[in-house]
């Protein structure tokens, strides 16, 4: 059998896995095993069509030299094709990169955006966005938790969160987002919100929550969150929100498996004592709260 015919069929045994491991180990050592492995892993990455291995290596075989010297497996454009794909992996590893910030507990944390935007995040709230899609004009963030955001002038910015938008051109603007939950406040210039089913524009002064497939709708003359200075204030909010609110500030948890969560509150609480806070929101509402240790707190009807 010529040589390039015993390449073929080794190559081919290496790539379905049939080698044995002394086998395996040997091609280890060999100067050309890890440009093949590159070549072997990126086909895998791409998405393109099933490729026959074996066929494959059967072409890059067409270059080697049939004569009884050592020669290289690899012909020079296999080192072209290796370069292209760590080329478009890179590029494609760098556009899906996402920059994330994240607040903890009791924490505000403030952020600028690529293109100046700034936005605050509230306690136990996360950020994020695709590096290489915001280059490219694209200004979309992702947000899980309350941020206040001071938007530039210039394309379309958009704040998603699991089914929910906010879209604005420049303006400032309060966003609460969780799985149950959506808010919108504006405080200058003009806000798209989405709900998945409905939509609003609301504009300075307004704020809407979404309820079911519905929009309910307030206004206010606040000109900043005022969780931004240490106080957390809540319009017609569910109890579970407000119990939420208390336990990304405080660092607890609240069992409130023997009240009514759905019920709504309107009031505040300032972020620099647990003991005020509690008596604030709960004594208000005839809701009797006790320490079962430092850190988690029981809620009952009194």
């Amino acid at each position: 059998m010529e040589k390039s015919d015993n390449i073929d069929v080794f190559l081919a045994k290496w790539a379905s896995g049939e080698l044995s491991e002394e086998e395996i180990n040997a091609f280890k050592k060999s100067k050309d095993y890890t440009l093949y492995e590159t070549i072997l892993e990126g086909t895998k990455l791409l998405e393109v069509p099933t490729v026959d291995r074996e066929k494959l290596f059967d072409r890059i075989q067409e270059d080697v030299s049939k004569e009884k010297k050592v020669v290289s497996l690899i012909p020079g454009w296999a080192y072209a094709i290796a370069a292209s794909i760590a080329l478009i992996l890179g590029y494609t590893l760098f556009f899906n990169q996402n920059i994330t910030h994240q607040s903890g507990f009791g924490e505000r944390l403030a952020i600028t955006l690529p293109d100046g935007s700034e936005a605050i995040l509230n306690a136990k709230s996360k950020l994020y966005y695709k590096k290489g899609s915001w280059e490219n004009t694209d200004r979309i963030v992702f947000l899980d938790g309350e941020a206040f955001f001071k938007v530039k002038k210039g394309n379309t910015f958009t704040v998603k969160s699991d089914n929910n938008a906010v879209s604005v051109l420049g303006t400032q603007f309060n966003v609460n987002a969780s799985s149950d939950f959506f808010e919108v406040i504006c405080y200058e210039g003009k806000v798209k919100v989405e709900n998945g089913t409905s939509s609003k524009i609301i504009t300075k002064g307004q704020a809407v929550r979404s309820v079911d497939s519905s929009f309910e709708e307030w206004e206010l003359n606040d000109t900043t969150p005022s969780w931004t200075v240490g106080e957390s204030s809540f319009v017609n909010t569910p109890l579970q929100q407000v119990i939420s609110a208390l336990e990304k500030q405080f660092k607890i948890t609240i069992k409130s498996e023997h009240i009514g969560i759905d019920q709504r509150y309107s009031g505040g609480f300032a972020h620099d004592n647990l003991q005020n806070a509690l008596h604030t929101i709960f004594d208000a509402m005839d809701i009797k709260f006790i320490f079962i240790d430092k850190n988690t707190i029981e809620l009952s009807k009194e």
